[in-house]
């Protein structure tokens, strides 16, 4: 039986820090059936070098340049995603530049994958994600541990994202329903996630799968903002910190309410429309709004800063919002 083609999706932009070290890693594979697509940002580093050389040395490594937004990760994996949908690919995957994958990644992403696949009809969008092991800029193991959900549901996502990026694997129903990851979603795979949870499933593949590099330069999913007196800083001592993340969530959760309503069941339809009105008008109507459709982070404690956040900060978030829906 002939093995299915992975497609892994690889965003880059001044890499070459760390890019060879990871690209090592997907030559370094257990499963060989997989094809490496990379498109980068306008680097000004040797990252184009580099990936030029990996090109010439293995063919299932392509650089391409379709697409004419540029200035994010998110804008930059967007036009990757739609390249991946225009040429109906089967699985995707996608990978940071600077992290390391372990050699079983793909091997078992893709098992977990086709053993949810076989309970689900071949039109179910699904996603798989794994856990992962954090390292620093010199490969040395950190200490911490992402407790992640087993399945990650819309009202868990209506707040907060757990599946990441790069320990994503997608399979083609996934890939069509989602067709394209707008430009201003900020983060890719928060969207991606999103939508998988509305219409399909967001599963966990309860294995370490990928070294995740901490290091200043980390978007997103830094280790050192996890730590509870991080969280205790954020929360209570520099609460503006968290305006932008709730800006971006609410400026997402509407961009898929947007785009997905006509096709979302009523109850779905229901919970979000509560979400986005009942922000606009007070916290009060809020916190009842979610509390009556279970809108919710994964933990007590995260729970009670959230909701103090969200207190301090809801005004000003629907003032950002409102002067960019009409600017």
């Amino acid at each position: 039986m002939e093995q299915p083609v992975l497609t892994i999706l690889m965003a880059t932009y001044n890499g070459a820090e760390y890019l060879e070290r990871q690209l090592n890693s997907i030559l370094n594979q257990y499963y060989r059936s997989w094809e490496l697509v990379i498109r980068d940002d306008q680097s000004t580093d040797k990252t184009l070098q580099i990936i030029q050389s990996y090109v010439e040395k293995d063919h299932r490594i392509k650089l391409i340049t379709c697409g004419t937004a540029h200035g994010s990760a998110c804008r930059n994996f967007s036009e990757l995603f739609g390249w991946a949908y225009d040429q109906n690919k089967s699985y995707i995957l996608f990978a940071d530049q600077d992290d390391i994958w372990l050699p079983q990644k793909l091997e078992r992403s893709l098992a977990g994958m086709l053993q949810h696949e076989k309970r689900y009809p071949a039109d179910y969008p699904l996603l798989c994600y794994s856990n992962l092991r954090f390292i620093d800029g010199q490969d040395q193991h950190i200490e911490a541990r992402l407790p992640l959900p087993s399945e990650l549901k819309l009202e868990v996502l209506m707040n907060e994202n757990y599946a990441w990026g790069c320990t994503m694997i997608l399979n083609r129903a996934a890939i069509q329903k989602i067709k394209h990851i707008p430009v201003d979603a900020v983060n890719h795979d928060y969207y991606v996630a999103l939508v998988v949870s509305a219409f399909g499933k967001n599963i966990l593949i309860n294995e370490e799968l990928i070294l995740y590099r901490q290091h200043q330069k980390n978007v997103s999913g830094n280790v050192d903002k996890m730590t509870f007196r991080s969280r205790f800083n954020r929360y209570f001592k520099d609460t503006e910190y968290m305006l932008k993340p709730l800006i971006d969530n609410y400026r997402l959760v509407q961009s898929f309410f947007d785009r997905y309503q006509g096709e979302l069941h009523d109850q779905q339809k229901t919970m979000i429309s509560d979400f986005l009105q009942q922000y606009q008008k007070s916290f009060p109507a809020l916190f009842l709004a979610m509390w009556k459709h279970h809108i919710f982070k994964i933990g007590l404690g995260k729970n009670v800063v959230y909701f103090y956040t969200l207190y301090l900060l809801r005004k000003k978030v629907m003032a950002h919002v409102n002067v960019g829906s009409t600017s």
